[in-house]
């Protein structure tokens, strides 16, 4: 593996055997560093070629330290949803702000990776799974599968509009059934929406909560090799 930047993006790179290649974002507070032990898991023969991207903003997560984001999120007005039970409308009722410019940043990068790549996979934890999914949605045919770990809806009707205009997607989402971060009430939600809207869908929910467990690691790992 080696630190690579492209497209004003910092990137864990490393290389496969094949021209096919996996683009991988990070949730919230994490960094590149965060996913890459498990692309190592997922693929120890060095099948694909690797992306592991680095948010492009720095933000306080306490004690001193800083992690990186893909757009901003008001944490104590999460917690306060979550605590009043109005989570929905936190991020299914709107485009939060700094999104729209994330997703084209990642969006111009996997422009340019196509040139390289025969075909691309992209996918995200949290946060990083809502950036992939926009740009996956957004963009029918530069993304051939798209994953989304422990991810939501952001904003309902921009998705759904994005989705009537896009082709059959082969799609991964897990989710814990007991996620205290993000409620999987409403990651069941999303499963119903892209099975209405025809997506080539496999959800596996699993007992734990904002996390991806071994069982999620190998499904994911069948699901990036089938054809």
């Amino acid at each position: 593996m080696k630190m690579i930047r492209e497209n004003d993006l910092d990137i864990i790179y490393k290389a496969g055997t094949s021209d096919k290649a996996i683009i991988v974002l990070h949730g919230y507070g994490a960094s590149c560093n965060d996913l890459a032990p498990i692309g190592q898991m997922m693929d120890q023969s060095g099948h694909f070629h690797w992306y592991f991207l680095d948010a492009p903003l720095s933000v306080d997560i306490g004690y001193g330290m800083e992690g990186r984001a893909w757009f901003p999120i008001d944490m104590m007005g999460l917690q306060q949803a979550l605590m009043k039970g109005s989570f929905r409308s936190f991020f299914a009722d709107k485009i939060p702000d700094g999104f729209i410019e994330a997703s084209e940043k990642v969006e111009a990068l996997l422009k340019s990776l196509k040139e390289k790549h025969s075909s691309l996979i992209l996918g995200g934890f949290s946060q990083g799974s809502m950036i992939s999914s926009e740009v996956a949605f957004k963009n029918p045919g530069l993304v051939d599968k798209l994953f989304i770990l422990s991810g939501t809806f952001v904003s309902e009707s921009h998705w759904r509009d994005l989705l009537s205009h896009s082709t059959s997607l082969p799609i991964f989402q897990s989710h814990g059934s007991v996620d205290p971060v993000l409620p999987v009430s409403e990651a069941r939600r999303l499963k119903e929406f892209l099975e209405e809207n025809d997506q080539n869908h496999e959800y596996h929910e699993f007992h734990g909560g904002h996390e991806i467990p071994m069982p999620v690691i190998q499904s994911l790992s069948a699901f990036l090799v089938r054809a």
